[in-house]
Formats: structure tokens, C-alpha cells, sequence
């Protein structure tokens, strides 16, 4: 962590030294949706993950951005009160096309995920007495290959529709994660 906040700071200086660009940094937050599945049958995930996270970047010339994202994805059980979740986050590199008005990005985030697993076999819900689940807690090194497209509202404010997939390089366990596209919508704010 102190090294991410160390090559932060750098960033920062190398922003405020920099004279034809008056960008410091573009942060906001997301919403996003997606269809994920795996290949359980119990407890079997197929169906529509929704979640909440953010993300921070810093301009590195012209094009490329260097940064942090985040994000919590949530997946209800539909026949009992568990759920499948899924937060992570990591290091964000990216490229910006252009800087018209629409600018397409591509980038990839490099980090690590934890999912809590929690699946309900028995019980009764509306009572105080035990129940027999599955609970299951995991981590992972993640991969995660975006592409966004940016709309300038203002000079300081971009609206953006983004689209990911999360890879999980060399997991132990492949069929215990929910693995799909998420589609996320948020905004975000220039300095």
C-alpha cells in the first residue's frame, strides 16, 4: 500500500511540473450490472450481478493514465437468502484515444479479489435458530481488460459507459467463480 501511495505522489509531481496539461487527476464512481455464472451445481450462480465502485487516475502525457479502481459485485441466491460476493480492485492503466468530445479508452487493471460465498441449504429465516449453509471465503490475483467511451458534459465533468471481463489467472478453484461481463455508468470529475 505504501508503494501505490508513494508512485501516487510521484504522479501528482510530475502532473503539477507539467505545463500544456492542466489535468491533475479524473476520479468518480460506478454503478454496474452483468450476467456472471459458474459451473456448481451447488451452489449454482447463473443470472444478474450488480455492485458499486470507483476508480482514480492520473494523466501520464497526452494519452496514457495511471491509477486505482474498486468495486463490490453482489449476487443474489434467488431460492434462499445467500449471496455470492465479489470485491476487488488493483492497479489501473489506460489509454485515451483522443480528447474530443466522445473519447474511446482501453485499459487493464492488474490486482487481486476476495469472494464471500454464502449459501443457504436449510432453515427458517424468520427464527433465531441455527440453519445449515455453505459459507466460503477465497482470494485471487484478477486480470481485468476494459474498454470505456467518455462523454465531455463539462470541462470538468465526463459521463462514461464502461465494459470488463475479470480474469482469474492460475485460481486453484475455477468452478467456484462467477465469471461474466459487467456493464458499468458513472461519472467522472477532472481537476
Amino acid at each position: 500500500m505504501k508503494y501505490l501511495l508513494i508512485l501516487l505522489l510521484l504522479i501528482i509531481g510530475v502532473n503539477l511540473n507539467a505545463q500544456d496539461n492542466r489535468e491533475l487527476f479524473r476520479g468518480g464512481m460506478f454503478l454496474h450490472t452483468g450476467f456472471v455464472q459458474n459451473h456448481l451445481e451447488k451452489p449454482p450462480i447463473n443470472g444478474i450481478v450488480t455492485g458499486i465502485g470507483g476508480k482514480i487516475s492520473f494523466r501520464l502525457g497526452n494519452h496514457f493514465r495511471l491509477g486505482t479502481e474498486g468495486y463490490v459485485s453482489t449476487f443474489g441466491y434467488n431460492e434462499n437468502e445467500g449471496q455470492y460476493k465479489l470485491g476487488w480492485g488493483g492497479i489501473l492503466t489506460e489509454y485515451q484515444f483522443n480528447d474530443n468530445k466522445l473519447a474511446p479508452v482501453l485499459g487493464v487493471t492488474l490486482g487481486g479479489g476476495k469472494v464471500h460465498d454464502l449459501y443457504v441449504l436449510t432453515g427458517n429465516f424468520t427464527d433465531n435458530n441455527s440453519d445449515e449453509t455453505i459459507y466460503k471465503v477465497y482470494t485471487s490475483f484478477i486480470v481485468t481488460p476494459h474498454f470505456s467511451l467518455e462523454y465531455k458534459l463539462t470541462d470538468s465533468i465526463n459521463l462514461v459507459g464502461k465494459v470488463d471481463y475479470i480474469f482469474y489467472p492460475g485460481i486453484d478453484y475455477p468452478n467456484f467463480i462467477a465469471k461474466g461481463p459487467r456493464i458499468y455508468f458513472g461519472v467522472l470529475f477532472m481537476r
